[in-house]
């Protein structure tokens, strides 16, 4: 945990003196490991975070969206972070994605289009083979070894190559699950990256929300590469079924392209 003279200091300065009354380590969409909830003597609850220079990066980014209807980030330096509190179980499987989402991601995207925020990756060719064959195929390989030389064959793939050029980017949060949404906000920025916001509306969709950038060729390479970036995690986790539907997923979008 984060202690608090590294963080405190910083948080009296924006808000004036406070001192921490409990705390609790906290599960689920705040990044579990290093994340805990602390209670404050003005009766407010911040989150206080271990986070990795590109989730301070990112947040300190989304704070300078101009248009957001309110913060996201509290205070931050070298390896943390201090965030509003949202109380809540994470969001169910049907219930809908709320408007405050959507409409702060899209602000979000509206924002940085065609910008890039210092230290957030960037979703690239090179990110796009690292994906492919560093990060994805070993791990799917003893579950699904024909979906693992697919996603090998994707990995040079000139079309996809060709999207990771090609199509604009932004700042996308990189994965809006649901496990993410609490207390009807988007939390855990941990992920972020520079690519096209499709890649945020494509994890959207894929749990159901309809929800689309209306172009084939940006909703294609985001339907191919988010597929393949959760192909490890239903390796892990899910079994051979969601392996087999996140592959045809991904075949899908590509043939878009």
């Amino acid at each position: 945990m984060i202690p608090d003279d590294a963080w405190l200091p910083a948080l009296i300065r924006r808000r004036g003196p406070v001192a921490v009354v409990d705390r609790a380590p906290l599960t689920g969409g705040y990044a579990s490991e290093g994340a805990e909830c602390v209670d404050l003597s003005d009766g407010t609850s911040v989150v206080v975070k271990v986070a990795v220079a590109r989730e301070v990066a990112a947040l300190r980014a989304v704070a300078v969206v101009p248009t957001l209807d309110e913060p996201v980030l509290v205070a931050a330096g070298t390896g943390w972070v201090v965030l509003p509190f949202h109380d809540g179980p994470p969001l169910a499987d049907d219930e809908p994605v709320p408007a405050a989402v959507l409409t702060m991601l899209d602000r979000v995207h509206t924002h940085w289009r065609g910008k890039r925020p210092r230290t957030v990756p960037v979703a690239d060719a090179a990110w796009w083979r690292e994906l492919c064959l560093v990060r994805i195929a070993p791990a799917v390989d003893p579950v699904v070894a024909s979906v693992a030389a697919a996603i090998r064959a994707w990995a040079d793939d000139p079309r996809a190559l060709h999207a990771a050029t090609a199509v604009p980017r932004t700042l996308t949060h990189g994965d809006p699950h649901r496990g993410n949404v609490i207390g009807g906000r988007l939390v855990d920025w941990g992920n972020a990256r520079v690519a096209p916001r499709g890649f945020d509306l494509a994890v959207l969709r894929a749990q159901g929300t309809d929800v689309a950038t209306g172009d084939p060729v940006e909703d294609g390479w985001a339907d191919l590469a988010m597929a393949v970036a959760y192909l490890g995690f239903a390796a892990d986790h899910l079994g051979v079924e969601r392996v087999r539907e996140l592959a045809a997923m991904a075949e899908a979008g590509l043939q878009t392209l």
